[in-house]
C-alpha cells in the first residue's frame, strides 16, 4: 500500500506548486484590502463629498474591475464592483504579490523566485532579508491600518498572515512563539495549547504568555499537519530544471497537479493569461494560447479555483483530449 510522503520530504518546488493550485482556498492575505479600501474611501468621502470621492476611487479600483471582465456601472457604484472583483486584488495590486509571497513563507515555510533569474539568490542571508523585508511591509500595511478606529474585523486575512508570518519567523530564529500561532501550525484549537502551557504536568513553560521555540519545535515535530521551515537549505523554486523539452501536440492539454486542465472556459476579460510570474502575457486566441503553452519549457497557465480566485497553476502532465470534444462548456478537471 503507497504511503503518502512526510511534508518534511516534500521538497521547494513541490510546496510551491501546492501554495500556487491552493492559495486562496484558506490563506490569501489580500483578502482583507476590500474592505480596508472601502474603509478608506468612506473616509474621504467625508472630507471631499461622496460625488468626488466616488469618482477617484471607481479610478482607483478600475484594473482589478476590469481583470474579472467586468465594469463600474456609474461611480457610486464602485464598492459592490469591488466586493465582486476581490478575488483579483492579490494579483493587480503590487502589495498583493507581496502578500502572496508572504505567504507562502507563512504557511509551508519556503522563500518564492522572484521571477528575475539575474535577481534570484539561494544565500540564506538574502532569502532572510527578503523574508523580514516582506513581513516588514505587511506589519507597516497592519499598523498604518486605523482597523479599530474604522471599524474592521481584528481577526481580518491580512492580521492573521501578519501573525502566522511573524511566528515562523520566531520559530526560526529561535524566539518566543504565540500559542495562537503554534495552534495554528498544529492544527489545534488555542485552547488546546493554552490548556498545555498550565498545569503540573504542563507541556510548555510559559514566558510572558508564549512558548519557546525549543518546545514549540519539539512538539510539532510530531505534528504531521506543520510544514517545517526548509527555506535556508531549498534550491530555488523554479520547476523548470526539473522538467524536459516542451510536447507540441495540439491534441494535448497542460493538466495541473489538481486535476484541472487549461480549456477554452478561462479567459478572463478576454484573455487567457499563460507564463510564469514575472512572465505572463494576455493571449486573445485559445489556440494561440495553447500552442504556447506546447512551446513553453513548463507551462503556466491562470485559472479560478473552488473560490473564484484566479492563481497560476503548473502543469503536472499532459492529456490527450479528442479536440471536437474540447469547447468552452469543457470544466476544469472534467475527464478526457
Amino acid at each position: 500500500m503507497d504511503t503518502q510522503p512526510s511534508k518534511t520530504e516534500i521538497d521547494a518546488a513541490q510546496r510551491a506548486q501546492i501554495f500556487f493550485e491552493q492559495y486562496g482556498n484558506d490563506f490569501d492575505g489580500a483578502a482583507a484590502l476590500p474592505e480596508f479600501v472601502i474603509a478608506a474611501g468612506d473616509y474621504i468621502s467625508q472630507i471631499v463629498g461622496s460625488d468626488i470621492a466616488d469618482a477617484g476611487m471607481a479610478l482607483i479600483i478600475q484594473g482589478v474591475v476590469s481583470a474579472s471582465g467586468s465594469t463600474i456601472r456609474s461611480p457610486s457604484d464602485w464598492r459592490e464592483a469591488l466586493k465582486e472583483s476581490r478575488s483579483n486584488c492579490f494579483s493587480e495590486w503590487p502589495i498583493g504579490e507581496q502578500l502572496l509571497e508572504l505567504a507562502a513563507y507563512a504557511e509551508y515555510g519556503i522563500v518564492l523566485d522572484d521571477g528575475v533569474a539575474l535577481q534570484s539568490s539561494e544565500d540564506p542571508k538574502v532569502l532572510a532579508a527578503k523574508i523580514e523585508r516582506l513581513l516588514g511591509r505587511a506589519q507597516e500595511l497592519e499598523a498604518s491600518t486605523p482597523i479599530a478606529q474604522w471599524h474592521l474585523s481584528a481577526s481580518n486575512e491580512l492580521s492573521r498572515l501578519v501573525m502566522i508570518a511573524r511566528n515562523r519567523w520566531a520559530l526560526d530564529n529561535n524566539e518566543l512563539v504565540e500559542p495562537a500561532a503554534l495552534a495554528y501550525f498544529g492544527r489545534v484549537s488555542e485552547g488546546r495549547i493554552r490548556n498545555m502551557m498550565s498545569g503540573a504536568d504542563r507541556t510548555f513553560t510559559p514566558n510572558d504568555g508564549r512558548i519557546s521555540a525549543v518546545e514549540a519545535h519539539k512538539w510539532l515535530q510530531g505534528r504531521p499537519e506543520f510544514w517545517n521551515s526548509i527555506w535556508r537549505e531549498q534550491s530555488l523554486v523554479q520547476y523548470d530544471a526539473t522538467r524536459i523539452a516542451p510536447l507540441r501536440q495540439p491534441i494535448f492539454v497542460p493538466v495541473a497537479r489538481d486535476g484541472t486542465l487549461f480549456h477554452p472556459g478561462l479567459q478572463r476579460a478576454g484573455s487567457y493569461t499563460i507564463g510564469k510570474r514575472g512572465e505572463e502575457e494576455q493571449v486573445a486566441d485559445f489556440n494561440d494560447a495553447l500552442e504556447k503553452l506546447h512551446r513553453m519549457p513548463v507551462a503556466y497557465w491562470r485559472r479560478p479555483n473552488g473560490n473564484g480566485n484566479w492563481g497560476t497553476v503548473v502543469a503536472d502532465h499532459w492529456e490527450r483530449v479528442d479536440a471536437l470534444d474540447f469547447t468552452i462548456s469543457k470544466t476544469p478537471g472534467a475527464a478526457a
